[in-house]
């Protein structure tokens, strides 16, 4: 219930002050700036409430002035239960009850819920450790200016309470003593709770002291308001010209934020406009009308709800339950909508509500108005231009596209959609059509209900699918060997790193000598080719071979897509099991039975093939063995957050949209969200990958590994390139990919990787191992049409660019690269196979394993897609006829790309 009650009243606060503190200091570069900001935030946001709370308790005072003189005598004359009697009777006269004295209490209740969510938000903020601001050396930690034997003398509080006395002198002179003793009082307690904690804590309240000390004489001013515009306008005249001097923003963002900070020079206009015309000329009926005003205000705020916090979450979860099931341990993923429900539930439904009843009928018809008109806006932008932005991670951040702007006429359309609907909108209250309306929320709001019904059930039978295939309930304790290879016979190892990128690789070996060393006789094809940027489309031929490119597999609708898929991943084991002298052991395929944990049952029918899983098995090994290197729970901690943030991104303009996204941190102020679980599931087992490893073998040997490190994103620390608590360049040397997230991931992984063919090495099974690292497909910035790839000419193909790194048998030497050789990493299974002393024949189809087919080229479909039903067609990807190209010779050069379009 505590959690609950939290989640619906701080939480929203927590999110406002982070938002504005994350701002700030991308602005300033300097965290005390930021709480600052943080403080004139809050302050200026509860302006309106503090005024309300003012205006009640000045009738307060009133009315106790007023009835004073009669109370005293009333107590001076009559003792006991008669006085209490009269006492009742006089204040019924006077339209009063003793209760209402609470008014006056008001301006307190206000400080409680900001001061819990700024003491919850920023006494934990991470960004604040070991970050110093004026004489305060540590922002995170008690600014202890002294000592006196242990005990810390902390300045910070005690000048909080200084500044605080000071403004409730100035504030409550000529006032009663009983409100001067509440006022002092409280500042004393302030001075208790706050003086042991962070530094940053206390600055920000500090602060809000002070603009309460200005606040306090501005009351004393003639013509306040015209004052505080004032001051404003220069205000946004500073920060727009520091934001342009100092170039803290790029140049598209600084001009968003021009014009929204612009906005402020307005704001007479506004006021003029919204108070005559808008609301005692359109929104007239509504005014007047009480009973239509609150119902529409309510089923606008809950439809809202029901869409940021239902709808949007559940059809998030529902397109991949099983990527959000269990993780950190919370079990179903049903968890994330119910908290971000809850969440959506105080933002936008109790907060406004609270709101609307502080104020009189204006204010509540301009709140009834915004939100209406909020909710309509947020139906277009989300259902309407809802945007493509590529692959969405767990983490809600689009790995497949640098950032989510969208084009200038594509912005100038959604803007005139919504000024229309807004005039629309405008127009229908006007006319007196607000139960029209009203009856419009009410349906969205089931609407909403009923679809987010569906996709929970989906949810929960995905969760249910999860429950019997998952490995991460089998984690155990002890490593031991699960591949077993060769002294004596031929071992032939695949690698597949989900989403490596061959163009790494030059500048891997130019910065890392242990990769040279580690990688002796490997040559990196950079002149590789995938037929798709996604894993769901690209993955079978890489693991089958030409037969099961999406054009050959859409040529063939004699099977479903499961079924072929499934086939291209025992194409391999069952060749190297059942044609030749071989054991085979496969790891983790991609999509088997299009599940996204593999589904291992696929080899149930094949003894000789030993599929196991790894993905997650070695978790809890590692989190032992590196204890001093990561924070747990660091997944859910992103989403119990940012799937809240990811609803809004959504509903929001397509112009503000980047603004919400911040580059996929959605203006979080945790360290720590950048290290996943997700990652280190798969990095864990190429760090083992030597414990994993015996020499037992007596026959020859295949093993399959399929791994994500690659795919997923974590600071690891250079040179080494392990994870470590503290990331930092600044000793590293520049390069091309030096902020490149993929580029230090795959690093990561070929260490590991070579550590474990030093121990092939120092074991005598390298001569004797062919070795093939590769990867369904590329990453970056290339996955759209030809002709709108920018980064083409400087970066080439990159989402089509996937890792083929191989070494045979006997090779030696420093790695080579090679950049004529056209390379498609269907290529695969035919350097896996060839020279082994038989004619491997795929057992499907009964054809052998050759590379003819690549003699005219390959054709490659731009067309994404993440999940299996994201195709209309059980046996084709249902991909636009004009998205396939042709493609063949040197990938980097666009006149090689042609247009081929297909009809399946």
């Amino acid at each position: 219930m505590g959690n609950f009650l939290y989640t619906i009243t701080i939480y929203p606060l927590t999110q406002i002050i982070e938002l504005v503190f994350s701002f700030c200091n991308k602005l300033f570069d300097n965290e005390g700036i930021a709480l600052i900001g943080v403080s004139l935030a809050v302050s200026l946001l509860t302006l309106p409430l503090y005024i309300v709370a003012e205006a009640w308790q000045n009738v307060e005072r009133n009315t106790q002035k007023k009835m004073k003189p009669q109370i005293d005598r009333i107590k001076s004359t009559f003792k006991g239960s008669e006085q209490y009697m009269i006492l009742t009777t006089y204040y019924s006269q006077c339209h009063y009850h003793p209760l209402m004295s609470l008014r006056s209490a008001f301006g307190l209740l206000i400080q409680i819920p900001f001061f819990t969510a700024a003491y919850s938000c920023l006494s934990s903020m991470t960004a604040l450790k070991n970050c110093s601001f004026l004489f305060i050396k540590d922002l995170g930690a008690q600014d202890a200016t002294f000592m006196i034997g242990t005990f810390p003398v902390n300045i910070l509080p005690i000048t909080m309470t200084i500044i605080n006395l000071v403004a409730a002198a100035i504030y409550l002179k000529g006032l009663p003593l009983r409100d001067k003793l509440q006022t002092y009082g409280l500042a004393f307690v302030f001075l208790a709770l706050l003086y042991a904690s962070p530094a940053g804590l206390v600055v920000y309240w500090t602060m809000n002291n002070i603009f309460s000390l200005v606040k306090n004489v501005f009351y004393k001013m003639k013509n306040p308001v015209k004052n505080l515009y004032r001051i404003s306008c220069i205000l946004v005249t500073i920060l727009i010209a520091w934001m342009h001097i100092t170039k803290a923003c790029s140049l598209k963002q600084a001009l968003i934020i021009d014009c929204v900070f612009s906005l402020v020079y307005f704001t007479p206009l506004f006021v003029k406009v919204i108070d005559s015309i808008v609301i005692d000329k359109y929104l007239a009926a509504l005014k007047t009308d009480r009973k239509r005003r609150l119902s529409l205000f309510i089923a606008s705020t809950l439809s809202i709800v029901f869409l940021l916090g239902l709808y949007i979450p559940t059809q998030l979860i529902a397109s991949s339950p099983m990527e959000f099931s269990n993780i950190d341990g919370l079990g179903s993923p049903i968890f994330f909508v119910k908290n971000t429900f809850f969440q959506a539930l105080g933002l936008c439904l109790v907060w406004p509500t609270l709101v609307y009843f502080l104020f009189k009928e204006r204010i509540q018809t301009l709140l009834t108005f915004t939100f209406l008109t909020a909710l309509m806006l947020s139906l277009v932008n989300s259902f309407v231009f809802f945007g493509n932005y590529g692959i969405l991670s767990k983490h809600l951040v689009y790995t497949g596209t640098p950032n989510v702007y969208s084009s200038i006429p594509m912005i100038l359309v959604n803007i005139l959609a919504m000024a229309l609907l807004t005039l629309l909108i405008l127009f229908l209250l006007y006319k007196s059509a607000g139960k029209a309306l009203a009856y419009i929320s009410v349906f969205l709001c089931f609407g909403f209900a009923a679809v987010s019904a569906k996709n929970i059930s989906q949810i929960r039978r995905g969760y249910s699918d999860y429950l019997k295939v998952s490995s991460t309930s089998n984690r155990i304790s002890e490593i031991k060997p699960v591949f077993h290879l060769s002294k004596t016979g031929k071992n032939v190892i695949l690698i597949f790193l989900d989403r490596a990128q061959a163009r790494f690789v030059e500048t891997e070996l130019e910065e890392s000598p242990v990769l040279k060393s580690q990688f002796t006789g490997f040559t990196n094809y950079s002149n590789s080719i995938s037929c798709n940027p996604s894993t769901l489309i690209a993955s079978s031929c890489s693991y089958g071979g030409y037969e099961y490119t999406p054009e050959q597999m859409n040529k063939n609708k004699e099977k479903t897509l499961v079924e072929k898929h499934n086939e291209s991943l025992l194409v391999l084991p069952r060749i190297f099991s059942e044609q030749a002298d071989f054991t085979a052991t496969i790891t983790d395929p991609s999509w088997a039975n299009f599940s996204w944990i593999s589904d291992l049952s696929i080899f149930d029918g094949y003894p000789k093939i030993n599929a196991i899983a790894t993905q997650g098995v070695y978790l809890d090994n590692w989190y032992k063995d590196n204890s001093d290197s990561i924070n747990l729970n660091v997944t859910s901690q992103i989403l119990k957050r940012n799937i809240l943030w990811y609803g809004l991104f959504k509903l929001s303009p397509l112009l503000f949209r980047p603004a919400f996204y911040n580059a996929g941190r959605y203006w979080s102020t945790n360290s720590d969200t950048s290290k996943s679980d997700d990652f280190l599931a798969s990095y864990s087992v190429l760090e083992y990958l030597s414990k994993l490893t015996d020499f037992t073998n007596e026959k020859n040997s295949f093993v399959s590994i399929t791994n994500s490190t690659t795919h997923e994103f974590m600071p690891v620390q250079p040179p080494e390139y392990k994870v470590t608590k503290e990331f930092d360049l600044t000793n590293v040397k520049m390069h091309k990919y030096m902020y490149d997230q993929s580029y230090y991931a795959q690093t990561a992984a070929l260490l590991r990787i070579g550590e474990f063919l030093e121990y092939l090495k120092k074991n005598g099974v390298y001569d004797n191992s062919r070795i093939i690292l590769y990867a369904d497909h590329g990453g970056g910035y290339t996955d759209g049409l030809i002709d709108e790839w920018d980064n083409f000419e400087t970066e080439g193909p990159t989402a089509y660019n996937p890792l083929m790194f191989v070494k045979d048998f006997n090779a030696a030497g420093e790695p080579k690269i090679d950049s004529k050789t056209f390379m498609p990493n269907a290529e695969v299974p035919y350097l896996a196979t060839r020279n082994l002393g038989f004619t491997p024949v795929n057992p499907f189809t009964g054809k052998e394993i050759d590379n003819s087919m690549k003699k005219d080229g390959i054709l490659i479909t731009y067309e994404h897609m993440f999940m299996p039903h994201h195709t209309r067609s059980q046996y084709i990807f249902t991909v636009d006829k004009n998205s396939w190209y042709r493609v063949r010779d040197n990938v980097f050069d666009c006149s090689n790309w042609k247009r081929e379009p297909k009809e399946f």
